[in-house]
């Protein structure tokens, strides 16, 4: 189960003026996203009016435990920002920027699912340039890529099935391919060699079994013709026989219909995407953001339209070089992420798509699995994870036993041990999540 009321103080906070210091509550809660835990049942009690300590008392005696549960978590480069709602902020160097490793996701998919919506589907289309007549199409056959990062095999022979079903079985002219939503390229400055298709596969807008199934240079720089093999072999285990050779085109506007494959809702997509870190569902969603906001998809357009979303809610934004946070030249602060993750709030179909998507301290289907296990921890902390060589970062949400609001970030780098780190932020996380301030 989900952490109690958390979504329900989340829409209480005020968001106004959140990169001067901690949200407060609001008098009257606004609904929670429907995806979002529930308020608790049975709350724990507060202390009576003569043992409460003073908020700037409070935060002073929990600042003191974070800092304690941090001591040796061999980290160079220690930042953090904690904001606990009506108490304040407690943080270490939040202004400093550090490469944020997989915490970069969770912009890629708060700017998608804002322009798009949780309902969103990829739809990958397949066109006739005419109409067929008895089951012969006198034309070109034309696939349209969508941009799905989880279209597979098993979907084109879907398709293929489909076209079988109308009574196509034989195409006169060309297999055409239409990938022009997205550019070719997937490294990003900052990226390591092996990076690719080791860490993520080629970003083609026609995109098939994650687009790492080969790994030679000519792949992994263009797949688009592999691909297309594989919709050549579904069409002809179909029945469907295709006379012209392959082409990558734009799709004729003339063209017509005949079948179609719907992913997912993009909520299910981001969920995956964050739970399970996914590099290439992140550098695939970037393309997307950008092609929605320059009707084409690349590394540029993607990062512009990230700092659009930024700069039309008034939110910051370091050095975004990629969508999965693959990338060490990326450059952000623990206050970015805070700022951010303040303002989602107000954003209710958004805020519940992201937060749902977001992993839970130990639940079997994320990255937080085997962490924060305890019981007064387990299923309360929901955050996205980050991790490469010398990094590690978590950003979030959780809640104090007195049932206070918190988001919180941290960012280290030149980490000497991962696994040291890691266990050092859980037990500053657990010092504030055991709070009855």
């Amino acid at each position: 189960m989900a952490s109690p009321r958390l979504a329900v103080l989340a829409a209480a906070v005020i968001v106004s003026g959140v990169l001067g210091g901690s949200p407060q509550l609001a008098a009257a809660p606004s609904p929670s996203p429907s995806s979002a835990p529930s308020p608790s049942s049975s709350p724990t009690a507060s202390p009576t009016p003569s043992d409460s300590p003073t908020p700037a008392s409070a935060l002073s005696q929990l600042t003191a435990k974070v800092q304690k549960a941090l001591r040796g978590n061999t980290a160079s480069h220690v930042h953090y920002k904690i904001s606990v709602a009506g108490l304040g902020d407690i943080s270490a160097h939040p202004n400093r920027a550090s490469a944020p490793a997989s915490n970069e996701k969770l912009f890629t998919s708060i700017a998608l699912v804002d322009k798009l919506g949780p309902a969103y589907r990829y739809a990958t289309q397949v066109w006739g340039t005419v109409q067929p007549v008895n089951g012969v199409l006198n034309g070109d056959l034309v696939l349209v890529g969508s941009g799905d990062p989880t279209l597979t095999r098993q979907d084109l022979g879907s398709l293929a099935k489909e076209l079988h079903t109308t009574g196509l079985r034989r195409v006169t002219g060309h297999l055409v391919i239409d990938d022009t939503r997205y550019a070719h390229g997937t490294r990003a400055p900052g990226w390591h060699h092996d990076f690719l298709p080791g860490e993520s596969g080629a970003v083609d807008a026609f995109s098939v079994n994650n687009d790492n199934w080969r790994s030679d240079s000519a792949f992994l720089a263009n797949p688009t013709n592999a691909n297309a093999s594989l919709w050549r072999e579904a069409l002809r285990r179909h029945s469907i026989h295709v006379a012209g050779s392959m082409l990558v085109a734009a799709r004729p506007i003339s063209s017509i219909l005949l079948a179609e494959h719907m992913s997912r809702p993009l909520s299910k997509i981001v969920k995956v995407t964050l739970r399970e870190s996914i590099n290439y569902y992140a550098e695939m969603m970037l393309r997307e953001v950008g092609y929605q906001y320059s009707s084409h998809g690349s590394r540029k357009s993607g990062i512009a339209a990230i700092r659009s979303y930024a700069d039309g809610l008034g939110l910051p934004v370091g050095k975004v070089k990629d969508g999965s946070g693959l990338s060490y030249a990326n450059r952000e602060t623990p206050g970015t992420y805070i700022a951010w993750l303040s303002k989602l709030p107000s954003q209710p179909q958004t805020y519940g798509t992201v937060y749902d998507g977001l992993a839970v301290s130990c639940k079997a289907d994320g990255t937080l699995h085997y962490r924060m296990c305890g019981p007064r921890l387990k299923h309360k902390v929901h955050a996205k994870t980050g991790t490469l060589t010398h990094i590690t970062s978590l950003s979030g949400y959780t809640e104090t036993s007195g049932k206070r609001f918190v988001v919180f970030s941290f960012l280290f780098s030149g980490v000497r041990s991962i696994t040291t780190a890691n266990n050092h932020i859980d037990a500053a996380l657990a010092a504030v999540v055991r709070s009855h301030a």
